[in-house]
């Protein structure tokens, strides 16, 4: 996986590497990836440690967020973030009627996971660029 400046947080270890081709196809990459479940980790700890992390200007949330984190995860991006979200959680996942209320929160959500680099790409205003 290319170095770069998107932070991924990912259920899955094969989309992981799917995405870390699609960003380096548009000249991005990783600033750092935690595939979740990790021991003592939550994924609103993460958003934050991205969302204060110099080194990273956006953030991939692939997969759903555990049931029991999705309200804080949700008001915090909606309330708090200060660099862009985005999301992809798969329509056959048991979690897919979360990425509606990720979205009403702020997550730009990717319809599809061919397309996770292309609207991550699209959506990243110039502000954030360029990326190392």
């Amino acid at each position: 996986m290319e170095a770069g400046r998107i932070g991924i947080v990912s259920r899955s270890p094969a989309l992981a590497d799917e995405v870390g081709r699609q960003l380096s196809n548009y000249g991005l990459g990783a600033s750092k990836v935690v595939l979740m479940p990790a021991q003592g980790v939550t994924h609103l700890a993460l958003l934050k440690m991205f969302d204060h992390h110099w080194g990273t200007d956006a953030v991939l949330l692939v997969g759903a967020i555990d049931a029991g984190e999705e309200a804080a995860c949700t008001d915090w991006i909606a309330r708090h973030t200060e660099k862009p979200v985005f999301g992809f959680i798969d329509a056959a996942d048991p979690g897919y009627a979360q990425a509606a209320r990720l979205s009403a929160s702020g997550v730009h959500m990717s319809p599809d996971a061919a397309h996770i680099g292309e609207l991550i790409a699209s959506l990243v205003e110039s502000p954030w660029l360029p990326f190392d």
